[in-house]
């Protein structure tokens, strides 16, 4: 166990941003799992569809690999570590695919949804032209016969292509991309919208928020030097880790990419799930189990 982050690790391709920061950073790694044990706080940040479970045509239906929501459960009671998850989902559809018992830190809507662990939730709408775009977008997708590859979020609409025959899923992709040309010389309309691609579809959203907008809310109410790592699958995982690596090097961070096959990644190191993400939150709970214990020791 004490091996995972080294044994994991592997070069994640060439020419993309982040790769010397990913080759130095292996190194670090290794240093990893002290820096854990000796932390009086740590933060674990979580993408779910494609890292915690595995991708499904009926998004409601997702369910965590076997093993991962009795270690989740674990961690949200571990001393000194803050448990969230970070997802490109709407909040309150993780009422549906997460353990009535799980209660956890909640970032929905790629940052513009938060639900904390007791609850309470708060969004950050679009202005009324961002709106009416995504709105308008929506009704056509519907009068094309495709209403049901769309996910309608604060802040966002995506079309999931995951699972459709080949041509259905390019009409759907060329479709998204000739509405987004259509209101981009648009001021009132295409004004702070971008048109994202991710595993599975294309996504049309407000600027302003993304994954990264939501770790550095999380990390900006904790010291400044707390450890924090970031598990995710999906290019708009990346958002998360490039926040990360803004920290600066006194700052322990891990950026971990989490899929069957690797790819070009600002990650310091790659896990095959469900058994090295297993292991990994089998390490992460023993790191901080023997801190307590050795904090314990130090008290008497």
């Amino acid at each position: 166990m004490d091996n995972v982050l080294r044994t994991a690790a592997v070069p994640l391709g060439e020419g993309h941003e982040g790769d010397a920061a990913s080759r130095s950073n292996s190194a670090f790694a290794a240093d990893w799992w002290p820096q854990l044990e000796r932390a009086p706080r740590s933060v674990l940040m979580l993408d779910f569809d494609g890292t915690l479970a595995p991708f499904v045509r009926e998004r409601k239906q997702a369910r965590m690999y076997p093993g991962v929501a009795e270690r989740l459960l674990r961690l949200s009671w571990a001393p000194r570590t803050r448990l969230v998850m970070v997802s490109g989902r709407p909040a309150r559809d993780f009422a549906v695919v997460l353990p009535s018992e799980l209660h956890v830190e909640i970032w929905g809507s790629h940052g513009r949804e938060h639900i904390t662990r007791e609850g309470r939730y708060s969004a950050i709408p679009l202005s009324s032209g961002q709106q009416h775009s995504l709105d308008e977008l929506e009704a056509e997708l519907q009068r094309q016969g495709w209403g049901s590859s769309i996910e309608k979020k604060v802040g966002s609409v995506a079309m999931h292509t995951r699972g459709l025959a080949e041509p259905d899923a390019e009409r759907i992709v060329s479709f998204a991309h000739d509405f987004y040309r259509s209101i981009s010389g648009d001021e009132g309309r295409g004004s702070g919208l971008e048109l994202l691609s991710f595993d599975g579809g294309i996504e049309l959203r407000g600027k302003g928020h993304s994954k990264a907008t939501a770790v550095e809310s999380i990390l900006g109410e904790e010291p400044p030097h707390v450890p924090a790592a970031y598990l995710g699958d999906d290019l708009t995982d990346e958002d998360a880790f490039a926040a990360l690596s803004r920290r600066g090097p006194d700052s322990p961070s891990l950026r971990v990419l989490v899929r069957p096959e690797a790819r070009p990644s600002a990650a310091d190191l790659w896990l095959t799930p469900p058994d090295e993400l297993l292991a990994f939150l089998d390490r992460w709970l023993a790191a901080v189990a023997g801190a307590s214990e050795l904090r314990t020791g130090s008290s008497r």
